[in-house]
């Protein structure tokens, strides 16, 4: 035999060939489902995070606009200004 003959390919069992085919279907089934679930689950947790940032950056502001105040409060104290009521 030379490199280039190969042998005729060998016959595969109808069992064997319907097992394959019934493994790349149960493959496909379960990868569908397993990644809905990873999906609705990823979603979750994106909505919570993005709800937490919503409540932390409104924190950040208000803490930012107290520290501002206590600043400029701070400078005309030390400039010698008096503050406007209510600020």
């Amino acid at each position: 035999m030379s490199a280039a003959e190969l042998p005729p390919p060998l016959r595969v069992s109808p069992f064997i060939r319907a097992c394959r085919y019934g493994a790349l279907g149960t493959g496909l089934v379960y990868g569908i489902l397993r990644f809905k679930y990873l999906k609705r689950k990823e979603t979750k947790r994106r909505d919570f995070e993005n709800k937490q940032k919503a409540i932390l950056d409104a924190k950040k502001a208000e803490e930012a606009k107290v520290n501002q105040r206590n600043e400029m409060l701070y400078l005309a104290k030390e400039c010698g200004i008096k503050p406007p009521e209510g600020f």
